[in-house]
């Protein structure tokens, strides 16, 4: 039997993940079969298991192939060197791909606020890519003398992550109604960098 090359290796991958997206988006994570994966991937079944260790594995990366796009999509668009325009950017990637997968995002926070320490753990690890460009953002700013220091880049980059995922549940709870997925970045980043107490410049106009 002929060995598959590289490319046709890397093909057949992309090709599976597409499927498990699919899946996972239309039955969870629980009832997703990887069989079924691998039969509308095209291939024999078990298949999933010569590129895959396990359907945690499968699962873990296509989150993590998500992420990548969001990253490629900020990398490419242009922005001020500020941090609020960054983050703005970062969150507005995540929302594009949220828009193109909204399904299997959908799938993707329950399973994350379910917290079921095996599966959360997975979704940490494989939200990677975009933490790291929060984390180095975040990280960049501090050095600048423009973000706090006393909490580490990488739980700023959560914090910040827990207010995206905030922000879509309620537009989903809503029936998307509020917030329109196109204000999530503003709102998000703004929520993230001030909170909700008014700005010094509105205490002023305030003052009697």
């Amino acid at each position: 039997m002929a060995r598959l090359t590289a490319n046709a290796k890397t093909r057949a991958r992309e090709r599976l993940l597409q499927a498990a997206a699919t899946r996972f988006a239309a039955d969870g994570f629980e009832a997703a079969s990887v069989n079924t994966i691998s039969a509308e991937a095209g291939f024999a079944k078990g298949t999933v298991y010569n590129y895959f260790s396990s359907k945690d594995e499968l699962f873990g990366e296509v989150i993590r192939t998500a992420c990548e796009r969001a990253v490629r999509i900020w990398s490419q668009a242009p922005s001020s060197g500020s941090l609020r325009a960054r983050l703005e950017a970062l969150a507005a990637a995540d929302v594009q791909v949220l828009r193109e997968q909204e399904a299997f995002m959908q799938v993707l926070v329950r399973e994350a606020m379910s917290f079921r320490p095996q599966t959360y753990s997975l979704i940490l690890a494989h939200l990677a890519p975009f933490l790291d460009a929060v984390s180095g953002a975040l990280e960049q700013a501090a050095a600048e003398g423009r973000l706090r220091d006393d909490l580490p880049p990488e739980q700023l980059a959560l914090m910040f992550l827990g207010f995206l995922v905030l922000l879509y549940i309620q537009h989903w709870g809503s029936g998307s109604v509020w917030p329109p997925l196109d204000e999530v970045p503003a709102l998000a980043t703004t929520l993230f960098l001030d909170g909700a107490g008014r700005s010094s410049r509105d205490e002023r106009e305030i003052q009697p």
